[in-house]
Parts: structure tokens; C-alpha cells; sequence
């Protein structure tokens, strides 16, 4: 299996101001990658740019995704292709019911027997959006909001998910149940990209991770290599 995500050279720039400056990175298909670095390194950015979801005047470089160049392309138009992102903060509609909120996620979709499928399989995946499925999505924790935003970028039926920060503000516990369901999506086949602040939980989940630094790339590696490598363990995983 190749690549099924490849940026050469990528740059991205806010104005004057250049945040990514001259990246690689691949992700092989069925494979899940980690992005990590401080705040400000440009994995957000990075994300987004590969989604769609930036100004297209402020892209150079390449994205490669399933062999079509996609930089500066409409974010619509990537995710019919089967790239999906869940964006930092997860963005769900306060005022729809869950349902509603998941049901928006298959706007690319017109096979109403294969959504009302996938709906049955992501209530079975997170079984608390089934018991809420009427409750409006502004009244969910933050873990079930999470848990609806990642719920609806797989109703898409997506060839590769990118999730931003899917641990940010939540308890311990919830974040275990989140990454277990990233990890169960990753093992039925949907390739994942995440970008993750906490660089353990990241290390310990993905299989190769991609170190980010004031928007250049300064590490890659295997993730069990990265968790021994003393610079990373110094810098992103707090230890002395």
C-alpha cells in the first residue's frame, strides 16, 4: 500500500508571515500518523490547509492526496474525495440534535439505505449518542461533543480522517474512551492524521509521528522510537 496523503515542500503563509516552512510528510494508507510540537509550531495550520479550510493564496508546495493535487481546493470538494476533518474545538450546531448534527455529515452522500447504516454503527461505536440522540448538541459534555464531531466526520464515510487536539479540555477518563475509538476506526481501515498536545497520549497510539517545530519538521521516526528519544522526552513529554 502507498502513500495516501504526501505534502512536498509545503509552505503555508499568513500574509507576510510564514507559519509552515518547507514540511514533507506522508501517510500510507491504513496507517495512523502523529503531528506533535508546541503551540504555535503550525499543526493546526498544517491540518487545515490539507482540509481546505485556509486561504489558498497563502499555499505553496504540494498535497497529494490519493494521487490528485489538492492544494487550494475547496474544503467541500476534499471531502467528497474521502478526506474529513474534526476540527479543534469539535464546531458542533448547539441548537440540532445529535441526530440532526450526524445526519449533517452525510451531506456528500445520497444513499439513504448506506447512511441510516452507518448511523446504526457510530450509535453502536458511542452508545451514549444513541441515548441522547434527541437532546440538542449545546447540552452534550464536552467528551460527547467530541464523541458527535468524530460520529459525524465518519458518517461521510470518509477514505481518511484528520482530528485536531481530540483530547483538548477533556478528563482523563474520556480521553482513554476517545483514542480507543480512534484507535477501533484506525483498525477497520480509515487511515487518521491527528495533531495532539499531549505528546504521550500521541506516542503511545499512533504508529509513526512527525515533529514540528516553529513550522519546521525536526524529527520523524517510528512513534517507540520517538517516546526514547531523549529530546523528545525532554521537550514534549516533560521528563529530565
Amino acid at each position: 500500500m502507498g502513500a495516501m496523503l504526501e505534502l512536498h515542500n509545503f509552505q503555508y503563509s499568513y500574509g507576510n508571515i510564514k507559519v509552515v516552512k518547507g514540511i514533507d510528510l506522508y501517510v500510507n494508507e491504513g496507517e495512523m500518523v502523529t503531528l506533535i510540537g508546541a503551540n504555535g509550531a503550525g499543526k493546526t495550520t498544517t491540518l487545515r490547509t490539507i482540509s481546505g479550510l485556509t486561504e489558498a493564496r497563502g499555499v505553496e508546495g504540494e498535497i497529494i492526496f490519493n494521487g490528485n493535487r489538492i492544494e487550494g481546493m475547496k474544503g467541500s470538494r476534499i471531502a467528497r474525495m474521502g478526506l474529513v476533518q474534526v476540527l479543534e474545538g469539535r464546531h458542533i450546531f448547539s441548537k440540532l440534535t445529535v441526530e440532526e448534527n450526524l445526519l449533517n455529515g452525510a451531506y456528500t452522500r445520497r444513499d439513504t439505505k448506506g447512511i441510516e447504516a452507518d448511523l446504526q454503527k457510530i450509535y453502536k461505536r458511542f452508545p451514549r449518542l444513541l441515548e441522547r440522540k434527541q437532546q440538542m448538541g449545546g447540552t452534550l459534555s464536552g467528551g460527547e461533543q467530541q464523541m458527535l464531531a468524530i460520529g459525524r466526520a465518519l458518517i461521510a464515510n470518509p477514505r481518511m480522517i484528520l482530528l485536531d487536539e481530540p483530547s483538548l479540555g477533556l478528563a482523563p477518563l474520556i480521553v482513554a474512551e476517545i483514542f480507543e475509538a480512534i484507535r477501533e476506526i484506525n483498525r477497520e481501515g480509515t487511515t487518521v492524521l491527528f495533531v495532539e498536545q499531549n505528546s504521550k497520549i500521541a506516542l503511545t497510539t499512533a504508529q509513526r509521528g512527525y515533529v514540528l517545530q516553529t513550522g519546521h519538521m525536526i524529527l520523524t521516526d517510528t512513534c517507540e522510537s520517538l517516546l526514547h528519544n531523549e529530546d523528545v522526552r525532554k521537550a514534549y513529554l516533560g521528563e529530565e
